[in-house]
């Protein structure tokens, strides 16, 4: 069978780790696979992925002197966008048999599903995030139902961002479902570093360097209050993005010092867990973070804000903390409970384990991968 995966994200943070493992999954199946995104230059990471699993790939998104010479013919022959023409001449000439349309967010790349929708070739959505950030005005909302109300299916990683659409766009969805984000831990519990006097009690944090989102900005605000100053706590950000160097200056601001250390983008998830105690997670908004799924695998608790779909994988108090709100003195006061009860972490960590456990399956790549064949068997021939 052919695939088709469109990606209306710029290749960083979780949303692509999805729908490049599935590619390379059903690829290695032995089926035609085919990957088009917006990806920008940076994103070697993730070319280097698809290539490790023989996924072709085109941009829909040209750049330098193309890009100037695109918008300028664009407007003198009132042409449609370079990106547009380019996915629908994909489609006519590959046929495929089923198109999963990616976005990081509810508003992301509308422009990119309305050509897929007018090819009439079969397709599925996969939605990462809906906030109130990106709130689509009417014209906008109604545009985004139509759209995805004529998926075969439209997938969220979380309940939460699912009954956000419905008061976003004012609809519901009849052909929605949940689907779980693959992580990148092997699965063991990892055992806990030791607590003592001498050494930090070390929290990690691994998310894109974009406070807006991921409130970066909040934590370290808890940590300039005077009673962390004087706590043994160091918070590792591992991550990269574009706030990188107003984070650095606001660390310096605040008089952090070795408090919070900029690790940068990791691979093995296993070796951070080795040495850190707990996951920190002051969200603003969020689908259903993979970091915290990740972290309660490896039977860490978790400290974190109610963003998203984080408090569906939670049971406070039992599996971790949750703050009351996404802001500041909510944050300092779940921190400030955890840090009161260090010595259950281990046990926290090991009933979030169960529950993850309980909740995601044990391979989503091949759960999603398998679910996607079948849908796509299911409409061949139809058009």
């Amino acid at each position: 069978m052919k695939f088709l995966f469109v990606s209306a994200n710029q290749g960083g943070g979780g949303s692509e780790e999805l729908w490049i493992q599935t590619a390379g999954w059903l690829r290695n199946l032995g089926h035609k696979v085919h990957a088009v995104t917006e990806w920008k230059t940076a994103a070697v990471r993730r070319l280097d992925q698809l290539d490790s699993f023989n996924v072709s790939h085109s941009t829909a998104d040209p750049t330098g002197g193309g890009a100037i010479i695109n918008k300028v013919t664009e407007r003198i022959f009132r042409r449609q966008p370079w990106n547009q023409r380019n996915l629908r001449s994909i489609l006519k000439s590959l046929r495929p048999d089923l198109v999963i349309f990616n976005s990081g967010t509810l508003v992301d790349g509308i422009s990119l599903l309305q050509v897929i929708q007018d090819e009439q070739v079969p397709y599925v959505v996969v939605t990462h995030l809906v906030s109130t950030d990106n709130w689509p005005n009417d014209d906008l909302a109604t545009r985004i139902h139509t759209l995805f109300s004529r998926a075969i299916e439209t997938c969220f990683v979380s309940q939460h961002n699912l009954e956000l659409y419905t008061l976003q766009t004012g609809r519901k969805l009849i052909n929605s479902s949940i689907v779980r984000n693959p992580f990148l831990v092997k699965g063991a519990q990892i055992p806990m570093p030791e607590q003592n006097e001498g050494t930090p009690v070390r929290l990690a944090l691994p998310a894109r360097l974009h406070p807006k989102t991921k409130g970066q900005d909040m934590l370290f605000s808890v940590l300039s209050r005077p009673e962390w100053q004087v706590r043994n706590i160091q918070v590792s950000l591992f991550g990269t993005g574009s706030c990188e160097d107003s984070l650095r200056r606001l660390r310096s601001e605040l008089g952090l010092g070795n408090k919070v250390v900029f690790a940068g983008h990791v691979e093995d998830m296993d070796h951070v867990w080795l040495h850190h105690h707990a996951l920190v997670l002051p969200s603003r908004h969020e689908g259903l973070p993979i970091a915290q799924i990740e972290a309660m695998i490896a039977g860490r608790t978790v400290i974190a804000t109610p963003a998203g779909g984080i408090p569906e994988m939670m049971k406070p108090g039992q599996t971790g903390y949750l703050a009351s709100a996404c802001e500041v003195e909510a944050l300092h006061r779940a921190m400030d409970e955890a840090w009161s009860q260090r010595d259950r972490w281990g046990s926290l960590g090991e009933a979030g384990r169960e529950l993850v456990r309980s909740r995601i399956p044990a391979d989503p790549v091949k759960s999603w991968g398998k679910h996607l064949a079948d849908l796509a068997d299911s409409q061949r021939g139809r058009i």
